[in-house]
C-alpha cells in the first residue's frame, strides 16, 4: 500500500532507540555486550585466556600493564508492532495499517528483527438500527480470539511477507486493549510501537506499564478519523458505538459540538500526559490527511526516528 517513492524516503531513516540493543545476531544497533566490531568501546586489564590479538601494546609500554581493547558489538534489536484490531479502528484502518507497514519497513531495513501482533477484537457488536451512524463494519473476529502473531521477520526481503500478514488483519469486534496486551506471550526486549485510537476504559496506562515491565521501549501512534477530530453533524442524529452497538440520540447543535470538542481535547491531553509520565513518545495521526506527506514529519517530531 506504500508507494516506491515513499519507501525510498524511508530507506534513509532509522528507528530511534534510547537503550542499546540487548542481544541477537549481528545488526546495526550498538549493544551492551562487547565484541569484534570496528567501533572502539573501552580498555580493561588483561586476564589470562583473553585473546592476545586485542592487547594494546602502546598502552602496555606506557603504563607497564597489559590492557585489552574492547569493541562495541553491533547487534540487532527486536521491534514489535502492536496493531489494535478492535471495531473502533475500522474507520481509520487504512492509516493504521500504513503506519504499521511503514514502521515495519524501517525495522526490516534497519537490520532489526520484526514481529507484528494483531490485537484482534472479540465478539462483534450488535448491528446498528436503520439510519444509525457507525464505523464501517468488517467480518468479525472469532469470539474470544487472542492476539495473532506474524512470523518473525528479518531483512528487506521480508517486506512482502509483512504486507501479506497485514492484508489478513481486519478490525472488528469489541474487547479490552489492556487484556489483549496481557495475553501476549514471548515478547523480546526491544522497541514496541503501539498503534491504537486509545479508546480504553480507564486509559492505556496499564497496557503501557505492562509492556515497559516486560522490557519494551514503547512508542504510541494514535490514528483518529476526520469525523472523530471534527464531526460534521447537524440536527437530530443517532450515533452508534462501533464496538458495543450502544446507540444514543443526539441533537447536534452548537452547544453539543462545543462540548464534544472539549471532551476530545481532554481525551487527547490525557493520552499525552499518560505517555509523558512513562517517557513514551506519542504521535496523533490524522487519518484524513495524506499519509505519505505527513507520516515522516510526525515520526521525526515525536522522536521516533
Amino acid at each position: 500500500m506504500l508507494s516506491d517513492a515513499f519507501l525510498s524516503r524511508l530507506d534513509t531513516l532509522m528507528l530511534a532507540m534510547k537503550g542499546r540493543a540487548s542481544g541477537g545476531a549481528g545488526g546495526a544497533r550498538r549493544s551492551r555486550q562487547t565484541g569484534s566490531s570496528a567501533e572502539f568501546s573501552d580498555y580493561r586489564e588483561y586476564i589470562p585466556g583473553d585473546d592476545i590479538r586485542r592487547i594494546d601494546w602502546n598502552a602496555m609500554a606506557r603504563f607497564d600493564k597489559i590492557f585489552l581493547k574492547l569493541f562495541m558489538e553491533e547487534q540487532e534489536s527486536a521491534v514489535t508492532v502492536l496493531l489494535d484490531g478492535s471495531g473502533s479502528m475500522a474507520e481509520k484502518w487504512t492509516a493504521a495499517r500504513r503506519a504499521a507497514e511503514a514502521v515495519g519497513y524501517l525495522a526490516l531495513t534497519g537490520g532489526d528483527r520484526l514481529r507484528v501482533i494483531f490485537l484482534q477484537g472479540g465478539d462483534p457488536a450488535p448491528s446498528a438500527g436503520a439510519g444509525a451512524r457507525s464505523a464501517p463494519r468488517a467480518p468479525s473476529a472469532p469470539a474470544g480470539a487472542g492476539p495473532r502473531l506474524s512470523p518473525l521477520l528479518s531483512g528487506r526481503q521480508a517486506y512482502a511477507r509483512l504486507t501479506q500478514f497485514l492484508d489478513t488483519c481486519v478490525p472488528a469486534g469489541a474487547g479490552s486493549l489492556t487484556q489483549r496486551v496481557l495475553q501476549i506471550e514471548g515478547l523480546r526486549k526491544g522497541l514496541c510501537f503501539l498503534i491504537t485510537d486509545g479508546y480504553e476504559e480507564g486509559g492505556i496506562g496499564t497496557a503501557l506499564d505492562n509492556l515497559r515491565y516486560r522490557g519494551q521501549e514503547c512508542a504510541l501512534i494514535q490514528p483518529l478519523s476526520p469525523f472523530e477530530l471534527s464531526p460534521a453533524l447537524d440536527g437530530a442524529v443517532k450515533l452508534t458505538d462501533a464496538e458495543t452497538g450502544a446507540a444514543v440520540n443526539l441533537l447536534a447543535d452548537r452547544e453539543a459540538l462545543e462540548s464534544y470538542q472539549r471532551a476530545l481535547e481532554a481525551f487527547l491531553r490525557d493520552i499525552r500526559e499518560t505517555c509523558f509520565r512513562r517517557e513514551t513518545p506519542c504521535a496523533l495521526l490524522d487519518a484524513g490527511k495524506n499519509f505519505e506527506e505527513t507520516f515522516i514529519p510526525l515520526l521525526s517530531e515525536s522522536g521516533m526516528i
